[in-house]
């Protein structure tokens, strides 16, 4: 049988791990976001291939979607750890605490959410436009409801982020 301290020590390390682990895919996500979308919107558009660039917006959503639970789950572990597994550390600043009493270490994290989002929306209003347009030319008396679908898409990106932006840039 394991002991509570071996418990908590495992429970930690599975937890930082996890941590890391995410971190690893957000870079993923921010890599091939940034690379793959400005591409194949690009080729979409000179390959007058409407359903690609139609599809375009809904691939960012689901980029941003992805981003926004690799987050999660980092903020989850994060609270976890100091939550419920720190407070039987004793003597040592744990991660969590220290973080938490050093918000200014945070800013970065509000900056990286901040331009990720920003990034993503600007990619998501232009491949709207786009898709928009190819579809427009094909099915013109159609158009609007393509314009439609993508706005109620930009509204929900914008609920997201209202929704989790206080989680997402603050410690506590």
């Amino acid at each position: 049988m394991m002991s509570v301290d071996e418990f908590m020590k495992q429970q930690y390390l599975t937890l930082r791990d996890e941590i890391r682990a995410s971190k690893a895919r957000i870079f993923l996500l921010l890599i091939i976001g940034t690379l793959f979308i400005p591409a194949a919107g690009f080729t979409a558009k000179a390959s007058s291939a409407a359903f690609a660039a139609a599809s375009m917006p809904f691939i960012v959503l689901v980029l941003m979607i992805a981003f926004v639970m690799e987050q999660n789950s980092i903020i989850r572990a994060g609270t976890y750890l100091k939550n419920y597994v720190e407070p039987h550390i004793e003597g040592v600043t744990t991660w969590e605490s220290w973080l938490e009493s050093n918000v200014r270490l945070r800013d970065t994290d509000r900056y990286f959410f901040g331009s990720f989002l920003l990034v993503y929306f600007l990619f998501y209003a232009v491949g709207a436009g786009s898709a928009v347009d190819a579809l427009a030319s094909q099915w013109p008396e159609q158009g609007w409801y393509a314009a439609a679908a993508y706005g109620i898409g930009g509204v929900w990106f914008i609920v997201v982020l209202i929704r989790h932006w206080s989680m997402f840039t603050h410690t506590t």
